[in-house]
């Protein structure tokens, strides 16, 4: 069944924001990775909202949240206040709080920047590789990305990111065309619609967002000494090994849960109804 959705608008520091938001009970507030748009998580919310006030949005500067002043590298403290003003444009103080990759490392800092406003927080595979013992690979292949982004354009470095984060290789067209061509590959309808806005989007994601998501330190100690409310997540079937790695270190250092969720990296997307009642059990027990 349909869940009705209400849209709106929210105003943050330099950013008009679009949020969507289904159903009524506790806030529950998803934040998106790369891609940015709300539209990811509509079916997660449709699973959520008998039970939660679910909201979601789109990122700044990405599909329908506009940035008046022009696009520029974004911060990770600028992308929490984002959230805060989602939550304050729809009357919550606080809220439940869960990112995935890059809004996983959103939490983090609301977990430490804003700790008020986090009830509690489920931070899925947060891609911060400086909280691990050894990074140097991984910064290693960002220096190279920053190369090609800058002597070969943001395609190049896009089809880079790809092959190395999303395991796309140069000759999977029907994966490329979904991408970036997605009216070859979907018929017309609400998928289409979502893949051609975030289709707009990956140019911004690798010119202003990829760098800072990728340098960020989430402070540890702060979110300790807040007494927040957290569990760390992770896929049973995730491929990459620094995902889980990154998300055992901070939650072993956190003295947290790290729970087990079905799918992998992106199965907030790519299997919502298992995914939910996962996300589901865990806030029910955590309320408890």
């Amino acid at each position: 069944m349909t869940v009705a959705m209400k849209s709106g608008r929210a105003q943050s520091d330099e950013a008009d924001l679009y949020f969507e938001r289904r159903g009524d009970g506790p806030p529950l507030l998803l934040i998106t990775g790369g891609g940015g748009d709300a539209g990811f998580y509509a079916a997660l919310a449709e699973n959520l909202a008998d039970e939660y006030t679910v909201l979601t949005y789109d990122r700044r500067g990405n599909s329908r949240s506009r940035l008046p002043r022009g696009p520029a590298k974004i911060t990770i403290s600028g992308q929490s206040t984002d959230a805060v003003a989602v939550l304050r444009e729809n009357g919550f103080p606080r809220a439940h709080i869960f990112g995935n990759s890059g809004g996983a490392t959103i939490a983090l800092d609301l977990a430490a920047r804003h700790p008020e406003v986090v009830e509690t927080a489920i931070v899925h595979e947060p891609p911060v590789p400086r909280v691990l013992p050894d990074p140097g690979e991984i910064l290693a292949f960002y220096d190279e990305f920053d190369r090609v982004l800058a002597a070969e354009g943001w395609q190049a470095a896009f089809t880079l990111f790809q092959a190395r984060i999303g395991q796309i290789s140069p000759g999977q067209h029907p994966a490329w065309d979904y991408l970036l061509r997605p009216a070859k590959v979907l018929l017309p309808g609400p998928q289409l619609d979502l893949m051609k806005r975030v289709a707009g989007n990956w140019e911004y994601m690798t010119r202003f967002e990829v760098r800072s998501f990728i340098d960020y330190v989430p402070d540890l100690d702060r979110i300790v000494a807040n007494e927040v409310r957290i569990v760390l997540a992770k896929g049973a079937q995730t491929l990459d090994v620094a995902e889980i790695q990154m998300t055992e270190v901070i939650a072993e250092r956190l003295g947290a849960e790290c729970a087990v969720f079905p799918g992998g990296h992106t199965a907030a997307l790519d299997i919502p109804a298992a995914f939910a009642v996962r996300l589901r059990q865990l806030l029910e027990r955590l309320r408890g």
